[in-house]
């Protein structure tokens, strides 16, 4: 048999015929199966990232074979090629030498273990030394190995080896590596030997814990009650029995409630105490009481606003309009969702300035929820056939100087245009007409609004000099929308004195957080799960460092563009540089960004493979990466909650009949070269049965095709601008304005930054 850990590591510095780690790890990362197939038609693994690659491809590809697959993980923990996938195979494993543990052995490891508690071919004393072999660090597998070995332990009552255990792990890994089971059954190993304060202090410390499960709570409850005494827990003071008010009844919190008024004006000593109390009172409209314990403990409240808001929802869940409006007053924070809820409860009560006012005041700082830009627009424009009703201008003029100066103003610019119109307001409508672009630079409305008003528009002279300063710029774009077409006066000029506040700052640093990220022993762990898929792992690792330094949500996003960018995850790059613009009020227009970010936000991810198919079928490959871009973000994986799967979104059934009509036989919709094979075969289908015109295809992409032919009938008069505003599904509306926009996006890339 041939020993491979050697191996592996002589390989990597001779081969050339084989791929290198960093193309395989891609190719897993990537669901690429069909180019791992055929690679090793010809060839045999010879190197543990091989071997790794094809126990993915066996249990992921469709032509995968599970008994294979089983051979290569013994195979890749055994060091050795073994050609049978025996017991007798698997239990030499609890007798060799461990080798140095690389990620990809301990994921195998891991794997490993799993199916062999499936097939059961181990007794659970010997899982149990099989698990012990593997050294524990700070690492997702380790966790998910301590979990797995102490409740293993946990069920042959071998309490004294869980101790032994958990107290033979380093200090500095222990936070880390006990889970919420974990440490209960650590506190239950304490009280069964006799350390019932130990037990007490552990667990205490695990109902602190962030996002503990009601299931463990009940455990802690339980075993509480079985050694402390039936109704020991209702008796305890405040601070502890609110952390154990999920395992209490509804009849013993409401006789709670009765007997102990203290909890109401206590301050808490646990957070996890304070949600859980605040939850219930306001679930069970004890809204006084609510109010006194949010009062006596102001330091949480002011420690998370966000946690108000949600107590607020659920008032305004209840129909308590007026409820959810004293609670968000009484206690106020900085989240952007306090005048949500609030405008909502006003619009429920009737008041209609109210309304309005905490409406445009919720945009000003979350401008992104395009369900409450629509409410906006239904507010200002009062729409009855073909005849429209205004708001005053001075309504729009208070929306536009609340909101920023984002894409996604976009529909409020137009319809502002629109009742200037309307009014007769010419002159005014003229002025406004110079500015538009500064308003929403980037929205698809740009270039509607230049289509709709063109005449009046080329009644103004476009700028001579249009670099001469941000204001010239901005007259200049409205006169053209920033189509490269009408452009030639600013293409491949730099335009760097308009970049918005903030953007230069923010593309240096996503352009040192890969060095940062690979000097960082945790990050760069993590790194390592995503470059082979493993996300959940990657972000379980992140997530804990975050807490662990107490960062904020946008260092934490700043890490995941570097880790995208380090293992060509194009969804974590482009995902987590957009949420950054979206913090900073960025626009995400490519005109006005430096290329460090708007190569991230507008990649071209398997560009090979787009344009193979965008060639095969006649149509652009800007047109397959707007709507990519839409559909899953460029994340392989993506499954929507329809069960839309990979990179094109595309359904089962319509990928099964898709596949059938091109003799395809075999495949994964996850799979990058069948998801881009399918999806633009069917969008080359769409665009021919519309006149080769993008708005109606993305619309029937994602409405369905019978849906456009019916709202077509319905709705279309002949202006396609005026029947998007009618069209009356909203998902298609949005999804036709993003998809349209992702499109003169790539085009402007291309014409602008020839990228």
């Amino acid at each position: 048999m041939r020993h491979f850990w050697l191996a592996s590591r002589i390989l990597i510095f001779f081969t050339t015929s084989l791929f290198a780690d960093t193309d395989l790890q891609y190719l897993i990362k990537s669901h690429q199966w069909g180019q791992i197939e055929n690679h090793f038609r010809n060839t045999n693994p010879s190197r543990e990232s091989e071997v790794y690659s094809l126990i993915e491809f066996h249990e992921k590809s469709p032509n995968g074979d599970k008994e294979k697959r089983f051979r290569y993980l013994i195979s890749l923990v055994r060091g050795v090629f073994v050609t049978e996938s025996s017991e007798e195979e698997v239990r030499k494993i609890l007798t060799q030498t461990m080798p140095f543990q690389t990620t990809l052995f301990k994921l195998s490891y891991w794997k490993l273990y799993t199916e062999i508690s499936q097939r059961n071919y181990l007794t659970p004393q010997e899982r149990i030394q099989f698990l012990n072999r593997l050294n524990l660090e700070e690492d997702p597998i380790c966790r998910r190995l301590l979990d797995e070995l102490v409740r293993l332990m946990a069920a042959n009552n071998q309490w004294k080896e869980i101790i032994e255990k958990i107290s033979s792990t380093q200090e500095s890994h222990r936070r880390y590596l006990l889970t919420g089971d974990t440490q209960y059954r650590y506190g239950k190993a304490k009280l069964i030997l006799g350390d019932e304060k130990g037990a007490i202090e552990e667990w205490l410390n695990c109902l602190q814990r962030d996002g503990l499960s009601d299931s463990t709570v009940h455990l802690i409850a339980a075993d509480w009650s079985k050694y402390k005494g039936s109704g020991s827990i209702l008796q305890l003071a405040p601070s502890e029995l609110t952390i154990l008010l999920p395992a209490i009844s509804n009849n013993d919190k409401e006789a709670l409630f009765k007997t102990r008024p203290e909890l109401f004006s206590t301050r808490l000593a646990y957070y996890e105490g304070f949600r859980h109390l605040s939850t219930v009172l306001t679930k069970t409209g004890k809204t006084n009481e609510l109010f006194r314990v949010l009062r006596s403990n102001k330091t949480f409240v002011d420690m998370d606003s966000a946690f108000i808001v949600s107590l607020a929802d659920i008032l305004y869940q209840q129909n308590k309009f007026q409820g959810a409006i004293e609670l968000l007053k009484t206690f106020p924070g900085k989240d952007a969702g306090y005048y949500r809820v609030i405008a909502a409860s006003y619009d429920r009560l009737g008041d209609r300035e109210l309304y309005f006012e905490n409406l445009i005041l919720y945009l000003g700082k979350y401008p992104f929820n395009l369900f409450y830009q629509d409410r906006l627009i239904e507010y200002l424009v009062d729409r009855k056939g073909e005849k429209s009703n205004y708001a005053p201008l001075a309504k729009f003029e208070r929306a536009l100087a609340e909101i920023p100066n984002l894409p996604v103003k976009g529909r409020l610019v137009y319809w502002y245009l629109r009742s200037l119109k309307e009014n007769g307001d010419t002159e005014k409508l003229k002025k406004e007409l110079k500015r538009y672009y500064a308003l929403c630079p980037g929205s698809y409305y740009t270039r509607v609004i230049r289509e709709e008003f063109l005449s009046l528009i080329k009644e103004g002279n476009k700028p001579d000099n249009p670099t001469y300063n941000k204001e010239y710029l901005f007259e200049y774009l409205s006169y053209t929308a920033g189509i490269p077409e009408e452009s030639y006066a600013i293409l491949g000029r730099n335009l760097g004195f308009v970049y918005p506040k903030d953007s230069y700052e923010l593309g240096n640093k996503l352009g040192g957080m890969s060095s940062r990220i690979q000097g960082h022993k945790l990050l760069n762990l993590a790194k390592e799960y995503f470059r082979v898929g493993e996300d959940s792992l990657g972000l379980s690792l992140v997530n804990f460092h975050v807490k662990r330094e107490n960062l904020s949500e946008e260092e934490k996003d700043e890490i995941l563009v570097g880790i995208g960018d380090l293992t060509y995850n194009t969804y974590y790059t482009a995902f987590h540089t957009r949420s950054l613009l979206k913090r900073h009020l960025i626009p995400d227009d490519p005109i006005l960004l430096p290329t460090s970010i708007s190569v991230r936000i507008y990649p071209r991810p398997h560009q090979s493979i787009v344009s193979r198919y965008a060639n095969e079928n006649d149509i652009s490959e800007d047109k397959v990466y707007a709507l990519m871009r839409q559909e899953s973000f460029f994340k392989e994986t993506a499954t929507s909650r329809s069960n839309a799967r990979g990179l094109m979104q595309i359904m089962p059934a319509t990928g099964r009949e898709l596949a059938s009509r091109m003799g395809i036989t075999t495949y994964s919709l996850y799979e990058p070269e069948t998801s881009i094979r399918l999806g633009t075969k069917f969008l080359a289908y769409l665009l021919k049965s519309n006149s080769n015109e993008l708005k109606w295809a993305s619309i029937a992409y994602n409405g369905g095709p019978g849906n456009l032919r019916k709202w077509k009938k319905s709705v279309y008069s002949g202006d396609f601008n005026h029947f998007l505003e009618d069209l009356p599904y909203k998902e298609s509306r949005d999804y036709c304005r993003i998809v349209v926009s992702n499109f003169y996006a790539y085009d402007i890339m291309k014409k602008y930054h020839k990228l």
